[in-house]
């Protein structure tokens, strides 16, 4: 259904008007070169799911303009069998003065359909965009979602027989998604071929057989979804680590009334290994200062994040009625540990910080103090791993 050989996209930039005009009239260069795709070659066969993943940047919007045809390639061809739809970019292929009936139309019309066709489907496609009393309205007075909406009515409306998803569902609200969602189920058992890229792994390992990783334009890898994703989520993993470890390096400016000194993070095995698994041991050796002034008494807090910066738990000493015990110096250690530890594949990391009996105030803190990682280990998805137990009723 879809063949794509070499295929690689090169844009220019050019450093102004005039070193446009110097490299047509004089032969001279004067762009720069940003290469957005490199060699990417792969098949789709017809009634196939196939998932495209990769960091922000790393070409995969590109891949779908050139596809759908929006955009040429530099070299490579490309070959797309049955007719297209695509939602790519939040309005593209609206026309912002007409309205959401005339947009129908208009788009109806690009995909070969023929006025009878248009509005035998007008109907239903009004009705699953849910924008009944605005679709006589002018779609620059559209809000994002309700472009969403009638993008995906659209570009789902028309049966077409390959249909191309980017990340623009992801504005939608959550009952539009499910529909969405399950309007992309139904295309799949139709027996339909699905490009869908994503940053929600999760449904890419749901909806795609195959998938594709592109960093910097360039194929890392293609095979099976859950393999693909597998590794695209390692590496990030590995990345997040590596970025948080070099930016631990220090807490906060030290000063004050009391300061965190040290944290540790008791390696999961041999060497400085920080990946985990569900079900390990995490052990945490915190070593603080507080000076002879500090008001009040001494505690000290660790808060587990995740990697994107929500936090999952928080744990303070003072909480829990622990008193720190102070050596001449004003300093203590303490240790604190998780067992068997319920959180499933993903980054995190631990902040720590110096507080009082209220643990109203951070006093001093260390942010992304010891950063870890759970690697995957089944097939279970979500954040944590919950006890559970199925049974059967007779």
């Amino acid at each position: 259904m879809i063949r794509v050989s070499r295929l690689s996209k090169i844009y220019k930039i050019y450093r102004g008007p005039r070193a446009l005009l110097g490299e047509l009239l004089l032969g001279r260069r004067g762009h720069d070169e940003i290469r957005a795709l490199q060699d990417v070659s792969f098949e789709i066969e017809p009634g196939e799911s196939f998932g495209i993943v990769g960091d922000n940047g790393a070409g995969k919007s590109t891949l779908l303009k050139l596809l759908t045809g929006t955009a040429l390639p530099t070299t490579g061809r490309v070959q797309v069998e049955g007719r297209v739809s695509a939602l790519l970019e939040l309005g593209t292929g609206f026309h912002p003065e007409f309205t959401g009936r005339e947009n129908i139309q208009f788009s109806g019309a690009l995909m070969g359909q023929t006025r009878p066709q248009i509005e035998q489907r007008l109907g239903e496609i009004i009705a699953f965009s849910e924008l009944e009393d605005f679709i006589d309205q002018p779609v620059k007075t559209y809000s994002s979602g309700m472009f969403v909406r009638l993008g995906f009515a659209v570009a789902t409306g028309f049966e077409p027989d390959v249909l191309i998803v980017d990340e623009a569902l992801a504005v939608g609200d959550q009952t539009f998604q499910k529909k969405c969602t399950d309007r992309i189920v139904r295309f799949k058992r139709q027996g339909k071929t699905l490009l869908f890229c994503s940053h929600n792994l999760h449904q890419v390992r749901t909806l795609c057989r195959r998938a594709l990783w592109l960093d910097h334009g360039s194929v890392q890898s293609l095979g099976p979804a859950e393999s693909v994703v597998d590794a695209y989520e390692d590496t990030c993993r590995r990345r997040q680590a590596e970025g948080n470890g070099s930016a631990a390096g220090s807490p906060e400016a030290p000063g004050g009334v009391c300061r965190i000194e040290q944290v540790r993070l008791k390696p999961a095995g041999p060497g400085d290994d920080f990946e985990y698994q569900t079900g390990d041991t995490l052990r945490l050796t915190i070593e603080s200062w507080f000076s002879p002034d500090f008001e009040g008494q001494p505690g000290v807090g660790v808060a587990l994040v995740r990697s994107d910066g929500i936090p999952l738990y928080v744990t303070v000493t003072t909480m829990e009625g622990i008193e720190l015990e102070l050596d001449a110096g004003g300093r203590c250690q303490v240790e604190l540990a998780f067992t068997d530890i319920p959180l499933l594949a993903g980054g995190y990391y631990f902040n720590v910080f110096a507080t009082d009996q209220n643990h109203l105030q951070s006093y001093h803190a260390w942010d992304q103090a010891a950063p870890f990682s759970v690697r995957r280990k089944s097939g279970e998805s979500g954040l944590v791993k919950l006890k559970h137990r199925w049974g059967q009723g007779t």
